[in-house]
């Protein structure tokens, strides 16, 4: 009787132990589209990202994008190829699942190809390395280019609003709350909550970041109203390409979708434009407008689509002395 009533219990225990053991062997599952980053039209595909083809694969040229990324933040990557462009595949090493965009969806200038990335604000892992390759009209697939990214320190709280470029000059983000307060470089902080946390390239002291994020904590209070997101050009640093840039906003956690169906905004910055005079805001192009409804429920935005031209030299209201 007693050694069945042992048995029993090594049972129970073997039991008790496979089960512990199965609860952890199903620990969270991170994927590509939910804890990396999402692509605006699109094809998420939950597999593994294609081998190169061999023989008469197209080929890229090079592959640009930032190096620091931001959690509820973006990347904006650039492609250049001289073969012909059916597609883009983007994925994340090591990982399954992968993006394909259609080349008809695509930014494209000449031979180079803009894609967005819209990262999550939870990351699996501080680093990792983003995968692309290009599919041409045959169906055979480029060699794969890779981009190491580093997650830098950003908060995401109940409201983020976040700005990324391609280029390293210093551009600034401002956020005007509906009281008419703005938040921007020289005024970090609102009494609502809202900080400017991350300020990259001040003055062209590059940290080549190229990311600008303001955000508003758990314990913030979210006024109901207006808000409307400018973007600057302090200085160019030398730049004299155009500078792609991706603005995004998320309240509590949430995407806000553009009335247009394009979000991020895509396009250059005008600097002898930057600067608007009159009363109440002073800096900045206007590139998104969004109203928070009282009970926090509803979100309506409208995002004005800026077309501009990037200028070699720049004089920005000589504010060289200005110490940031």
């Amino acid at each position: 009787m007693h050694g069945m009533k042992k048995m029993l219990m090594m049972i129970a225990v073997i039991c008790l132990i496979g089960f512990i053991a199965c609860k952890k062997d199903k620990k969270t599952e991170y994927s590509v589209d939910k804890n990396y980053f999402t692509i605006e039209k699109a094809t998420f595909t939950n597999s593994a990202f294609p081998a190169a083809s061999a023989g008469n694969a197209p080929s890229i040229t090079s592959v640009v994008g930032n190096s620091s990324i931001l959690e509820g933040g973006s990347n904006p990557i650039s492609i250049t190829t001289s073969s012909t462009v059916k597609e883009v595949l983007v994925g994340v090493q090591g990982r399954n699942g992968y993006y394909k965009i259609e080349s008809t969806d695509l930014k494209a200038t000449t031979q180079t190809y803009l894609i967005f990335l819209l990262f999550s604000q939870i990351f699996e892992m501080d680093n990792f390395t983003i995968l692309i390759a290009i599919v041409d009209n045959a169906g055979l697939i480029s060699e794969h280019q890779f981009i190491n990214v580093s997650r830098i320190t950003a908060g995401t709280g109940k409201l983020q609003i976040s700005c990324s470029w391609d280029k390293p000059n210093d551009l600034d983000l401002h956020l005007v709350e509906p009281n008419l307060n703005e938040i921007y470089w020289d005024s970090t902080m609102s009494v609502s909550g809202g900080v400017l946390d991350v300020d990259s390239n001040p003055v062209c002291y590059l940290d080549y970041i190229n990311s600008e994020n303001i955000t508003y904590s758990g314990n913030a209070k979210i006024a109901a109203g207006k808000y409307i997101v400018r973007i600057s050009l302090f200085e160019s640093c030398q730049v004299i390409d155009v500078t792609n840039y991706v603005v995004t906003a998320r309240l509590d956690g949430n995407l806000i979708t553009p009335t247009t169906g394009k979000n991020p905004f895509y396009g250059t910055v005008n600097a002898s434009d930057c600067y608007i005079g009159g009363t109440g805001p002073r800096e900045g192009k206007t590139v998104m407008e969004f109203n928070v409804a009282s009970a926090k429920s509803a979100l309506v935005e409208k995002q004005k689509m800026l077309q501009f031209s990037y200028q070699r030299k720049i004089n920005l209201l000589k504010r060289s002395m200005v110490t940031r």
